[in-house]
């Protein structure tokens, strides 16, 4: 299963490449999210034997796992399409749960349904009216489960990637936006979320400052103890914070939500 996933996904970049490779930003764009989708699934391997619902598991369990996690961004590259042809929104998440689920050898439910809502609200799986119908709880358990390992790992090449590849650093801070991008200070807007451990919101317009801060309470949306121990291993958190001392200017706001999020990852709960 896991050799087919990486035909399929190869296959949809390699479609998508031979559409926008003549043009630098979208051959970029493309290039950068068939790297993502490779390190989404390293971080994935990373954390999918260490927890401990899945140390029981079949290895042909454990492949179907790490299948989903791969396979998360496979519309992503229908995405770029979209977006290169201007035919307006496009949400991979839900494109590449109706390609996975009409794919006899992906059509598990707990394949598609995970990669459905990975970049979603977590309430939005749960609002599903396809996940509210599943009878057996067990099954309801291991699609909200894989949810989460997709989005941790989602989460953790993002970091990665934000950190060690500056090229791609505009994509996440929204350089070329003028001023925008050397204004440091934090909108209201973000102030009033910021301390509710929940992600805060990103909106146009945007200050850097802002941008970081909602990348800072990504943290609250971690959900296993492994994703924030290889955080840690890749020196992350420590990195996104010194970024944030570069960039936002409210030094007491900064000071204030630094600690907000180190209280967090040191006391939270994770599952395991």
């Amino acid at each position: 299963m896991l050799k087919e996933a990486w035909q399929l996904l190869e296959l949809q970049f390699n479609q998508c490449f031979a559409i926008v490779k003549d043009d630098e930003f979208y051959r970029g764009y493309a290039l950068e999210k068939w790297r993502h989708s490779k390190q989404v699934a390293g971080a994935g391997n990373y954390i999918i034997p260490k927890i401990e619902w899945l140390k029981n598991k079949s290895a042909d369990y454990a492949e179907m796992v790490r299948t989903a996690v791969l396979l998360h961004d496979v519309c992503r590259f229908s995405e770029i399409e979209h977006k290169f042809n201007k035919k307006g929104n496009y949400d991979h998440g839900v494109g590449a749960s109706e390609l996975l689920r009409h794919t006899p050898m992906f059509n598990d439910i707990r394949i598609w349904l995970p990669i459905k809502h990975h970049g979603h609200r977590i309430e939005d799986l749960y609002n599903d009216e396809v996940y509210q119908n599943i009878t057996d709880e067990h099954l309801q358990k291991e699609v909200e489960q894989i949810c989460f390992i997709i989005r941790d790992a989602d989460k953790i090449a993002n970091f990665n990637m934000m950190m060690n590849e500056k090229n791609v650093l505009p994509l996440f801070l929204g350089e070329g936006s003028g001023d925008k991008y050397k204004d440091g200070r934090i909108s209201q807007i973000v102030k009033d979320k910021a301390f509710t451990e929940d992600t805060t919101p990103r909106f146009a317009g945007a200050s850097v400052g802002d941008h970081i801060t909602g990348y800072l309470s990504w943290f609250f949306d971690i959900n296993y103890k492994y994703s924030i121990e290889y955080c840690k291993k890749l020196k992350v958190i420590e990195s996104l914070f010194a970024m944030f001392d570069e960039y936002c200017s409210d030094e007491e706001f900064k000071q204030k939500y630094k600690d907000f999020v180190r209280s967090y990852l040191q006391n939270h709960e994770y599952l395991r």
